[in-house]
């Protein structure tokens, strides 16, 4: 029962309860930063009135979630790797953001910067894998006991697993609560995953983001009073990758982080279709969920949906285990 309270329940509660308290501060010191979300012309009607709603709000989560980090990183191997991908995910997001909002400068960073400074951080987390732990970048199939070794193209392959994730993070933050609620039901996952694993720093981190991401919700469910932006969904990507890594879990994500791979899937089929036909879609408007608030549902359905969605999802990845 310590063990558990230790692991578990307790990052959970204190999390949450960091989350809660700091988000009025964090939402205050983003409206004098005049850190206010621009809403397309061209997007939803109903989104319009989000405009100037602060953004960078996953500072909130990422606040709690890094000192959780830092009261069990020493005694757990497992922690470390985590927070350099959430971490450093996190601040290309911010960086992203403040060029946006804080500069005005509409296009942040290019598509170039970012793929360059997360193919560093993804480095950086490999590196540490490989050299400073006992861990590895190896994968397990599910329902199956196979493990994966590539050896030199685990780089490449966890390249190309952070970007996807971390895109598909970024394409679900688009409705008040979708990506904290779906990704809180993950993270979830992955502390039981962890507990039945034995993987005790992926249990604790796992827990920390779980109760960071309720709280956050606090602030963020419909109608959001701040939104995460660029900061949050990419250190979800990070955080996503990186627990998953280093439980020898990257295959599951495709299974758990079924909304996300859709919402990616659902852009490029819409953005491939439309230049292919030359103007004709394939979705009222992509990435999905804008898809069915197109076709009249609300963005609380979209959410309550989606999140069921994951939570069916993560069952079926817990048979996998």
């Amino acid at each position: 029962m310590e063990n558990y309270l230790t692991r578990a329940l307790i990052p959970v509660l204190v999390s949450f309860i960091i989350a809660v308290i700091i988000g009025p501060s964090v939402i205050g010191v983003l409206k004098k930063l005049k850190a206010g979300q621009t809403e397309r012309e061209e997007g939803l009607e109903s989104h319009q009135k989000k405009t100037g709603t602060p953004t960078m709000g996953g500072i909130i989560f990422l606040i709690p979630f890094f000192i959780i980090g830092i009261l069990y990183g020493a005694s757990h191997k497992e922690v470390i790797p985590i927070l350099i991908l959430t971490f450093g995910f996190g601040l290309i997001g911010f960086i992203d953001d403040y060029i946006k909002v804080v500069k005005k400068h509409n296009l942040g960073l290019r598509a170039w910067q970012k793929i360059v400074g997360q193919l560093v951080i993804v480095v950086v987390f490999a590196l540490y894998v490989e050299n400073f732990t006992d861990l590895s970048l190896a994968m397990k199939v599910p329902f199956t006991d196979i493990i994966l070794d590539f050896g030199f193209w685990n780089i490449p392959i966890l390249f190309f697993i952070a970007l996807g994730t971390a895109n598909g993070t970024n394409f679900t933050d688009g409705v008040d609560g979708l990506c904290a609620s779906v990704t809180a039901v993950v993270a979830a996952f992955f502390a039981v995953a962890g507990m039945v694993t034995g993987a005790t720093g992926a249990e604790v981190m796992s827990s920390a983001m779980l109760g960071a991401l309720l709280g956050y919700l606090v602030y963020n469910v419909y109608p959001g009073k701040v939104m995460m932006g660029d900061t949050g969904s990419l250190a979800i990507g990070g955080f996503v990758t990186g627990v998953a890594y280093v439980m020898h879990m990257p295959v599951f994500i495709v299974i758990v982080g079924f909304i996300y791979a859709i919402e990616v899937v659902s852009v490029i089929m819409q953005v491939s279709y439309f230049k292919i036909t030359h103007g004709k879609r394939i979705f009222r408007m992509a990435p999905i969920h804008h898809h069915y608030e197109k076709g009249g549902w609300s963005e609380t359905k979209v959410v309550n949906v989606f999140t069921t969605v994951t939570i069916l999802m993560c069952l079926i990845a817990y048979a996998g285990l």
